[in-house]
């Protein structure tokens, strides 16, 4: 296939992305779309511009905290200055772009260690899936972070002249180093990719580690020097607390998804680390083998499964006259991406298992950094709600992988059945 015919290809799956979008946007309404979270992160960029002060406070003197990582409401921020009132409207069209962009980000950096079939099929099903189709019509930080992760790694992944390697390798770590500070549980994705690099290239690996560290260390510099309203310790306990229900359910079923609400003890659990382990360690005790299975297999599990916990579907707040419910064609999409999901989802497990297991004798570091990213980012999150959101990150390296997964399946399923073959023939 020539260069221009897989560029048209290529265009075409970025441009169902962007419609596939924009529809969403357009078409959804979003009920009440700064609640909880979303609220929270517009209250801090109305307080930076407001006040000039990082803040969750409502009042005219806000008092600067770190109880959420800073980069989601710096982006808002600054929509908040270019828009004034019409920043809402800017951060969703903003997010658009950001998304439609990681399809295409996807695609290349696939591309650089595979061939060209399978990563345009990554990028299409970056393309398609409805969890990352509605997340531009959320003031939440996963469109961001997932823009992030893919066009960090993309920029180190690359194997361009070396007068082009510098200036990537510089901004790709800057780009890692800012991933905690859309999502501190990400903290561990620069020392994934150090790790990854160190067997190659050790000094890159070295400038990686010194540069990404950067931003990190200029928040948590901040937070020492400034006293502190409320700090992200505070935030990291309630979701450890919300998360240590089996089931996702305390005693009432219909509070599925917020069993918290109704425990008595859930006040002091959130209260702080020794609240927290007075209350969980008795009530592990006491069903060890439960709680076992809760946090090492079913939350596993329900953080690769299609439906949010707290949620509809794909949707993290209530949206009514979905385009996914009255559309054919984005209905189609999802349903199609519904059927796909669980055969994709073993296909990326296998392809992160197969990462880790080939580094040595791979021929680019990058699978093993993806493979390693997606089962660390999944142990990450076990302490806390098993939400399928918070995957999002991941999700279009999960897509790299099952695409690459599949080609050596298909192959490993060929030499074997040609060895049947010959074997039966031999016999006869």
């Amino acid at each position: 296939m020539r260069t221009a015919e897989r560029a048209v290809l290529v265009s075409i799956v970025v441009v169902i992305a962007a419609a596939l979008r924009i529809g969403f946007v357009v078409g959804a309404d979003v009920q009440a779309p700064l609640r909880a979270d979303a609220g929270q992160y517009a209250q801090y960029a109305h307080n930076l511009v407001a006040h000039g002060v990082y803040s969750l406070d409502a009042g005219s003197a806000p008092a600067p905290d770190s109880f959420r990582s800073p980069g989601y409401p710096l982006l808002l921020a600054a929509c908040r200055l270019l828009a004034g009132d019409g920043w809402y409207t800017l951060a969703r069209w903003l997010q658009v772009a950001l998304s439609t962009a990681t399809v295409l980000l996807t695609y290349l950096l696939a591309r650089r260690f595979l061939a060209f079939v399978p990563a345009l099929a990554a990028a299409a099903l970056t393309a398609l899936s409805p969890h990352l189709v509605v997340s531009p019509a959320f003031v939440l930080t996963e469109c961001l972070t997932v823009f992030v992760v893919v066009a960090a790694l993309w920029a180190l992944a690359g194997d361009g002249p070396r007068s082009r390697a510098l200036p990537a390798t510089l901004g790709g770590a800057l780009l890692l180093g800012a991933l905690p500070l859309c999502n501190e549980t990400l903290v561990f994705l620069p020392a994934v990719v150090v790790v990854a690099l160190w067997r190659g290239d050790r000094r890159r690996a070295v400038t990686v580690l010194l540069v990404s560290a950067l931003p990190f260390a200029a928040w948590s510099l901040r937070n020492q020097l400034t006293p502190m309203a409320r700090s992200g310790g505070e935030r990291a306990v309630a979701s450890i607390s919300h998360g240590s229900y089996p089931g996702m359910v305390w005693q009432d079923p219909a509070s599925f998804g917020f069993p918290y609400r109704e425990d008595p003890a859930q006040p002091q659990m959130a209260a702080s680390w020794h609240d927290l382990f007075a209350v969980l360690g008795p009530r592990v005790a006491a069903e060890p083998l439960r709680y076992a299975k809760w946090y090492l297999l079913d939350k596993p599990v329900w953080l690769w499964s299609w439906p949010l916990v707290q949620g509809q579907d794909v949707n993290v707040y209530p949206v009514g006259n979905s385009p996914y419910e009255r559309q054919p064609v984005m209905a189609a999409t999802h349903w199609l991406m519904h059927v796909l999901h669980a055969p994709v989802m073993l296909l990326a497990l296998c392809g992160a298992l197969a990462s880790l297991r080939a580094r040595r004798r791979a021929a680019h570091w990058a699978p093993f950094a993806l493979g390693a990213a997606a089962l660390l980012g999944t142990c990450a999150y076990l302490p806390v709600i098993p939400d399928p959101r918070y995957l999002q990150p991941f999700r279009p390296l999960l897509f790299v992988l099952a695409a690459g997964a599949a080609p050596s399946l298909v192959r490993a399923w060929q030499a074997r059945a040609s060895g049947r073959r010959s074997a039966a023939a031999t016999a006869s």
